[in-house]
C-alpha cells in the first residue's frame, strides 16, 4: 500500500510541481487533488508522518554526506552537506532537456536532484547551474524567478554563504492540486566556476516545513568547490 501512495504522491508532484502544468479541465484537477489528500491520508495511517518528523529533524554533521566535489553523485561549482536519508544524483543531459522544456528555463540548467523521498518526505532540491560568471546572484535569481509560474509573496534578500554573496528568496507558488499555495525557497551563488540556484521544493506547506531543516544544512554547509 505504501508504494502505491508513493507512486499516487510521486505522479502529483510531477505534474504540480515539476512541470507546472494545470489541468486540463475542472473534473481532472479535483481528481488529482483527491489523489494527492488520499496520499497523504494513507501517509498518516501507516505511520509515515512521525517518521518524517523525524527525517526532517536528522541533519547534523555526523549524518550528513557532502556533494558537489570530483567523485561524488553530483559535481557542482559548490558543495554542500546532504541531510541524512535525502539521495542525491547527477541530472542528466536528456532529464535537463526535458526540465527545460517542461518549465520553460533557459537561465540554468538542471544539474542535480537530491531527492526527499527516501527520507518520508515529498519534495527536493534541485541545483541548477549556469557557465557564465558574470552575473550578480540577485540578477541570476531575477531571471530564475522570471521563468517561475503562479508565484505570489516574493521576498528577497542578499546574504553571505561559504563566503560568497548570495541572494535567497522565499515566495508561494499556487497548484491546481491544492487549496492554498506552497511555499518554496531559492538560493543563488556566483563562483568562479558558474553561478548555481539551489531550489527548494515541497509539496506542500507542511512538508516545506519538515523539508527546511534540510535545505538550511545545504545552505549552512555551501562552499565554492576546489
Amino acid at each position: 500500500m505504501r508504494k502505491l501512495t508513493w507512486a499516487a504522491a510521486t505522479a502529483v508532484l510531477s505534474v504540480g510541481m515539476l512541470t507546472g502544468c494545470s489541468s486540463a479541465d475542472g473534473k481532472s484537477g479535483d481528481s488529482a487533488k483527491a489523489s494527492a489528500g488520499a496520499a497523504k491520508e494513507t501517509e498518516k495511517g501507516t505511520g509515515q508522518d512521525s517518521g518524517k518528523k523525524d527525517a526532517g529533524k536528522a541533519v547534523g554533521k555526523k549524518d550528513a554526506a557532502r556533494i558537489g566535489t570530483a567523485g561524488t553523485a553530483c559535481e557542482l561549482p559548490v558543495s554542500f552537506e546532504v541531510a541524512k536519508g535525502w539521495k542525491p544524483a547527477a541530472s542528466s543531459a536528456e532529464d535537463a532537456r526535458m526540465l527545460a522544456k517542461l518549465n520553460d528555463r533557459t537561465s540554468v540548467t538542471a544539474a542535480c536532484v537530491v531527492d526527499a523521498k527516501p527520507a518520508g518526505l515529498l519534495g527536493n532540491m534541485r541545483v541548477w547551474t549556469a557557465a557564465r560568471t558574470d552575473k550578480s546572484p540577485r540578477q541570476v535569481l531575477d531571471a530564475f524567478m522570471a521563468e517561475e509560474k503562479r508565484v505570489s509573496e516574493q521576498e528577497f534578500s542578499e546574504t553571505k554563504v561559504g563566503g560568497l554573496t548570495a541572494a535567497e528568496v522565499t515566495y508561494k507558488e499556487s497548484s491546481p492540486l491544492l487549496d492554498e499555495p506552497s511555499p518554496q525557497r531559492a538560493l543563488a551563488v556566483t563562483t568562479p566556476k558558474g553561478t548555481v540556484v539551489l531550489h527548494l521544493t515541497a509539496f506542500d506547506g507542511g512538508e516545506y516545513k519538515d523539508m527546511l531543516p534540510a535545505y538550511e544544512l545545504a545552505k549552512k554547509t555551501l562552499l565554492p568547490a576546489s
